[in-house]
C-alpha cells in the first residue's frame, strides 16, 4: 500500500507466529487480497522484530500484543511509550486484540511502560460512511485501494459504514486534543476483560473524543496521504 502511496515504508518484520497464550488468531480472510503485486512483497532481511521494536521509543500497537509484551521484557528495552488500540473499559465484552492474547495482554500491562489506551467502548462513537468512502475514491490510487478494502469489509460484515479503530489510536499520538484522557491502571483478567483503576499508576485510557473532528481529521490524513489535500 506505501507503494501505491509513493513512500517507503522503513523496516518491514514479520512478528512471532505463534501467540504466547496459545490462542489461534482470528482472521477474516480476505485481508491484502486487493493489495497490487501483493506475492511479489518480501519482508526486511535480518531484522529482529523484537529488537526492532524494543529500539524504539513509541511504539503504536494496533493488534494482538504477543510482540510488545516480548520487547517490553528485554532488558534495557528504549520503550517509553505505546498507544494501544485494545480492549472496553465499559465492561461490555471482551475485544479482539486483547482476548487473542491475553497472556501477552497482561505482561504489557504490568510491565509498568506508559501505555496510553483507546478501548471498544469509545472507537464504536464513531464511524465512516458511503459519503467519505466516495471522497477518499476520489483521490487516486490510493484512494481507490482504500475504497476497495473498505466496501469489502462492509461485504464482509453486511453493513454500510465501518468504525476507524486503528486510526483513532494512531489519533490519540498525533492529535491529542481531540481526546479526553484519564490516568491510572489497567488489569486483563483471565477471559480478557480490561479493567481500569483511576488513580495514579503508568496507563491512560481515553474517556471521551470529539465524535466530529475525530473522522474528520483521519479522513483529512487520508486525503492527505494521497496527495489530495
Amino acid at each position: 500500500m506505501t507503494s501505491v502511496a509513493g513512500r517507503s515504508a522503513g523496516p518491514i518484520v514479520a512478528g512471532r507466529s505463534e501467540t504466547r497464550s496459545g490462542r489461534e488468531v482470528w482472521w477474516a480472510g480476505h485481508e491484502g487480497v486487493l493489495l497490487p503485486e501483493l506475492d511479489r512483497e518480501q519482508v526486511t532481511a535480518g531484522v529482529d522484530p523484537i529488537q526492532l521494536l524494543a529500539g524504539s521509543t513509541t511504539v503504536i500497537a494496533v493488534g494482538p500484543l504477543t510482540n510488545l509484551a516480548e520487547a517490553v521484557e528485554l532488558p534495557g528495552h528504549a520503550i517509553e511509550q505505546c498507544f494501544v488500540m485494545g480492549g472496553d473499559f465499559s465492561l461490555a465484552k471482551d475485544e479482539h486484540n486483547i482476548k487473542s492474547d491475553v497472556d501477552a495482554a497482561v505482561a504489557v500491562f504490568a510491565s509498568e511502560v506508559p501505555a496510553t489506551v483507546i478501548g471498544l467502548d469509545q472507537t464504536t462513537r464513531i464511524r465512516l460512511g458511503g459519503e467519505v468512502v466516495a471522497t477518499i475514491e476520489s483521490a487516486g490510487p490510493l484512494g481507490r485501494l482504500l475504497a476497495g478494502e473498505m466496501r469489502q469489509f462492509w461485504k464482509f460484515m453486511a453493513t454500510d459504514s465501518n468504525v476507524p479503530h486503528d486510526p483513532a489510536a494512531v489519533l490519540m499520538l498525533t492529535d491529542p486534543e481531540l481526546f479526553t484522557f484519564a490516568t491510572g491502571r489497567i488489569e486483563v483478567d483471565g477471559d480478557g476483560f480490561t479493567r481500569f483503576t483511576p488513580g495514579a499508576g503508568p496507563h491512560r485510557i481515553v474517556t471521551d473524543l470529539d465524535t466530529e473532528q475525530v473522522p474528520r481529521r483521519i479522513v483529512d490524513r487520508i486525503l492527505a496521504a494521497c496527495g489530495a489535500r
